[in-house]
C-alpha cells in the first residue's frame, strides 16, 4: 500500500527509559492529541461496523479497498520519526541497549504496515487498549508489570472461534507471513520483560 516497515518490539532497562522519555513521551501525547487522529479513529470504528468488526481488505476487483487504504493511512505516521527539530528520523541508536536477556520480536512488510495487519486483526476495541499510539511506545518495568493483564486479554482473544478469527483477518492482510507471530510476539516480550524487571520498547522502522 506504501512503505515498507518493520515493527520492533523489545525490552530495555528502566534507566534507559528516563533517558528516551523526555523525547518519546511529549512525541506520544502530541501525536494521540492530534484532531485528525481522533477523527481517523471514528471513520475506522464506522468502516468497521459496517464490515461485521472489520474493514474488507479487498474489492471486487482483487485491489485494496478505501477503507483498507485509510487504516493503512491513518496508522503510517510514527510518532518517534522525526521526534526532533535535529532531523532525527528514527531512534535507531535506542535499539543498540535493547536488553538481551529478551529476545524481541520484529516483522517486516514490504511495502505495508505490520501494525495495521495487526489492529485489522484485532478490530478497533481490542486496538484501541494497546499502549501508546499506532504501535510506538515506551514503558517503564512498574507500567509493564501493571498493564500486563490488560495487555494479555486484549492479545488473547477468548470464545469458540475468537482466535482463528482474528488470525484470519490478520492473514487477509496483504504479505503477511506469520499472523500468529504478529498476534503473541508483542505479548511475549512484555511477559518476559515483566519477569526479568526490564522496561518495553515498541517502534517502527521505515524503508
Amino acid at each position: 500500500m506504501g512503505k515498507s516497515s518493520t515493527w520492533l518490539v523489545g525490552a530495555v532497562g528502566d534507566g534507559h527509559v528516563a533517558a528516551w522519555a523526555p523525547d518519546a513521551l511529549p512525541a506520544l501525547r502530541a501525536a494521540a492529541s492530534r484532531p485528525e487522529t481522533a477523527a481517523n479513529w471514528s471513520r475506522w470504528r464506522e468502516d468497521a461496523r459496517r464490515g461485521g468488526e472489520a474493514v474488507p481488505v479487498w474489492g471486487p476487483d482483487g485491489l485494496n479497498t478505501d477503507e483498507a487504504f485509510h487504516l493503512f493511512a491513518m496508522l503510517q505516521d510514527s510518532p518517534f520519526c522525526g521526534r526532533d527539530a535535529a532531523g532525527d528520523l528514527c531512534p535507531l541508536e535506542w535499539l543498540d541497549e535493547l536488553d538481551d536477556r529478551v529476545w524481541p520480536f520484529h516483522t517486516f512488510i514490504v511495502k505495508d504496515n505490520p501494525v495495521a495487519a495487526l489492529f485489522h486483526g484485532l478490530g478497533p476495541d481490542r486496538a484501541s487498549r494497546l499502549p501508546g499510539v499506532a504501535g510506538d511506545w515506551l514503558l517503564s518495568s512498574d507500567q509493564v508489570r501493571a498493564g500486563l493483564p490488560d495487555l494479555t486479554r486484549t492479545l488473547t482473544p477468548v470464545g469458540e472461534g475468537a482466535r482463528d478469527l482474528v488470525l484470519a483477518r490478520i492473514r487477509d492482510w496483504p504479505d503477511v507471513e506469520d499472523p500468529v507471530d504478529l498476534l503473541d510476539g508483542p505479548l511475549r516480550v512484555h511477559r518476559e520483560a515483566a519477569r526479568a524487571g526490564l522496561g518495553v520498547l515498541a517502534v517502527r522502522l521505515w524503508t
